[in-house]
C-alpha cells in the first residue's frame, strides 16, 4: 500500500509542475485584477518566457515587453522577474529592471527607463503651450515598495537626466541645459529632488504618491547669468518674484 501512495504522490506531484511550467503567462494575466485604467493586450508565451504586445496607462503606451521568470527564485517564495520593454522601432518608453515580489514587498532593481521629455511633457498642466525636447533617462539601484496595505515607497536610490534638455515655447527654440535629479523616497511617496546646479537657476522637488498614482511638485525659479534669454519674457506667465527674486512653481 505504502508503494502505491508513493506511485500516486510522485505521479501528482509530476502532475503539478507539468501545469506550472506550461502555464500560459495569459491565463496569470487574466486572473489578476488590475486598475481600471490599465489596459493590457495581446498575451503570449508561458509564465517563464512571456510576452505582451501593450499594456495603456491612461494615455501611455507601453510596447513589446518580454517577461522571464527565474525558477530558482521560487524556492526562496520570493518570485523574480527580468523585464524588459519598448525598443528602437516601437512609440513610447524603453528600459528593463528586475522586480522581486514578497509577501509584503516589491523591490525593483537595476531599472534603466528612457522616454521623451515630451511625453511627460504632454501629462503636466503649464502656464504656455511647451513642446519639450530630448529624453528623459531615469535609472534606480534600488527601489523598495512597501505593499502589505497601500503602496508604500519605502526605499529608492536612482537618478534621473534630461538629456539634450531644451523646450520650443513661444516660437522660440531654446536650449537648458543640463537638468539632474536624485531619486529617493519621502514621507511614503518617490521623490525626485532637482540638482541646483543648472542653468535655469531651478529647485524643485516633485513627488509621485503610489498609492493613488498623484503627483505633485513645488519649487521655486531663480533666473541668474546663465538662464536663457529667450525664456525672460515667459517670466510674467509666473506671477511675481519674491524679494529673493524667485517666481514660486507648483503643479
Amino acid at each position: 500500500m505504502k508503494k502505491w501512495f508513493a506511485v500516486i504522490a510522485i505521479f501528482l506531484s509530476s502532475y503539478l509542475i507539468f501545469l506550472v511550467t506550461t502555464m500560459p503567462l495569459a491565463f496569470l494575466i487574466n486572473n489578476i485584477k488590475f486598475p481600471k485604467n490599465v489596459q493590457i493586450n495581446m498575451v503570449s508565451g508561458s509564465i517563464w518566457q512571456g510576452e505582451i504586445t501593450q499594456v495603456s496607462v491612461d494615455n501611455n503606451k507601453i510596447q513589446q515587453i518580454k517577461t522571464e521568470l527565474s525558477f530558482w527564485s521560487l524556492l526562496s517564495l520570493s518570485p523574480t522577474v527580468d523585464v524588459s520593454f519598448g525598443g528602437a522601432t516601437s512609440p513610447g518608453a524603453e528600459g528593463k529592471l528586475t522586480l522581486r515580489i514578497s509577501a509584503n514587498e516589491l523591490e525593483l532593481s537595476d531599472v534603466e527607463l528612457f522616454v521623451s521629455a515630451n511625453d511627460i511633457a504632454k501629462q503636466l498642466s503649464l502656464p504656455i503651450p511647451v513642446t519639450a525636447q530630448g529624453n528623459i533617462e531615469l535609472s534606480f539601484t534600488q527601489l523598495i515598495i512597501d505593499s502589505s496595505d497601500k503602496l508604500v515607497c519605502q526605499q529608492a536610490q536612482g537618478h534621473i537626466s534630461w538629456v539634450r534638455s531644451g523646450v520650443v515655447a513661444l516660437e522660440q527654440n531654446i536650449k537648458l541645459g543640463k537638468i539632474d535629479a536624485d531619486l529617493d523616497c519621502e514621507k511614503g511617496d518617490l521623490r525626485a529632488k532637482i540638482l541646483p546646479k543648472n542653468n535655469l537657476g531651478l529647485s524643485f522637488d516633485a513627488r509621485l504618491s503610489l498609492a493613488n498614482q498623484k503627483a505633485s511638485g513645488q519649487g521655486y525659479l531663480k533666473p541668474g547669468a546663465k538662464f536663457p534669454a529667450q525664456l525672460q519674457s515667459a517670466l510674467s506667465f509666473l506671477g511675481r518674484p519674491d524679494s529673493q527674486g524667485r517666481y514660486k512653481l507648483r503643479f
